[in-house]
């Protein structure tokens, strides 16, 4: 996959933009706060519908403006497909996405269409991290390579929500518990397929992500490797043992005004040499198991896809020492690449198709 063209109307610092990286790697370099991590989160907004950084959409219309605009063009495979998303500064405003000149309904709509793996600083996270973002993980893996599972997944969250709301209401005296069943009955049936498909993308991630892990830290004593964890993680029928889980839990859950069992409590384990990450990692070690993960996404979205996908690598680099660094290239050599940086000289294994100046909302050659 190939972004031919990027337009940003009004978006966070850019009054209007239009940028046409070439294949190959582009370097945006700039001070801090200049804008370049501005341009990634376009780029992320057309793949995704929502940005790396904030949930509330409002963060990204310019100041200002009542409305902003990002409008991507790529080439794939056989293809060239257009997305585009419109954001609105007014409170209540939904905001509109296009895909190849219609306006769709549904998000899912959106999936497929512009793939991308961002790498950030934040990704130390994805080990040190609350469960939370690893969850997110997942099911952006997930939502990007099949957007049946993002409709699974908003179902899931729709149902949960409704469960939620009922236990409110029975505490306040407006509801019988027993209206429990019919959504104990939803919601374990919502849950059987996330599971399913998160256990066996938490599998294929951790084959993908040891070899990877190896070849970055070039140590091989170092075995890393996850597990998918949960209250469901060894379940041959998740349907079922959901519902028991929900019947046993009614008590403290009517008790907390919140369901306890399911997968929006699942998390992966990340283990080093046998231990737990989350305690036991040094900051280069978790820094290179992010960066394994990352590549096994790329691994998998290739294979969903049959191209691989953008890449979008913010201020990462200058926090590798050279021969991680020099690793990481080897393994990231085949896609277009947009890469942030404040200055050159942490580039030293980089070979650029363009190098791009960011300063004050405009990008410059």
């Amino acid at each position: 996959m190939r972004l031919l063209q990027l337009r940003l109307h009004q978006f966070r610092s850019y009054e209007q933009l239009t940028l046409m990286p070439p294949p190959g790697i582009t370097i945006l370099i700039g001070e801090n706060g200049a804008g370049k991590t501005n341009l990634l989160e376009a780029i992320h907004l057309c793949c995704l519908g929502r940005s790396h950084r904030t949930s509330n959409d409002r963060d990204m219309v310019r100041l200002g403006s009542s409305t902003c605009a990002v409008h991507a063009r790529v080439a794939r495979t056989s293809v060239q497909d257009e997305v585009g998303v419109r954001l609105f500064a007014a409170q209540g405003e939904r905001k509109i996405v296009f895909v190849n000149g219609k306006t769709v309904q549904r998000m899912g709509e959106l999936m497929g269409h512009m793939t991308c793996v961002m790498f950030s600083p934040e990704d130390l996270d994805l080990v040190k991290g609350a469960p939370k973002g690893r969850r997110t993980f997942l099911d952006m893996l997930l939502s990007q390579s099949q957007a049946a599972y993002f409709y699974a997944l908003q179902h899931y969250n729709a149902v949960l929500r409704q469960r939620n709301a009922l236990l409110k209401e029975i505490a306040r005296n407006k509801a019988q518990a027993s209206m429990l069943d019919i959504w104990d009955e939803q919601l374990s049936k919502a849950a059987a397929p996330i599971v399913i498909q998160r256990r066996d993308a938490a599998n294929a991630i951790s084959d993908l992500a040891t070899d990877h892990y190896s070849f970055i830290a070039n140590r091989k004593q170092e075995r890393f490797f996850m597990r998918y964890q949960g209250s469901l993680m060894d379940s041959l029928d998740p349907e079922a043992d959901m519902r028991k889980r929900l019947a046993a839990s009614r008590e403290d859950d009517l008790r907390r005004l919140a369901t306890g069992p399911g997968p929006h409590r699942d998390d992966l384990q990340l283990m080093l040499s046998g231990n737990d990450m989350r305690s036991f990692a040094s900051q280069g070690q978790a820094r290179t198991a992010a960066l394994a993960m990352r590549l096994a996404q790329i691994d998998i979205l290739t294979r969903a896809h049959q191209e691989t996908p953008l890449l979008l690598l913010d201020d990462v680099m200058s926090e590798l020492d050279e021969g991680r660094q020099a690793r990481l290239l080897v393994r990231l050599d085949r896609m277009q690449t947009l890469l942030t940086c404040t200055e050159l000289s942490g580039m030293q294994n980089v070979r650029p198709s363009c190098v791009l100046t960011v300063k004050d909302g405009t990008v410059k050659a």
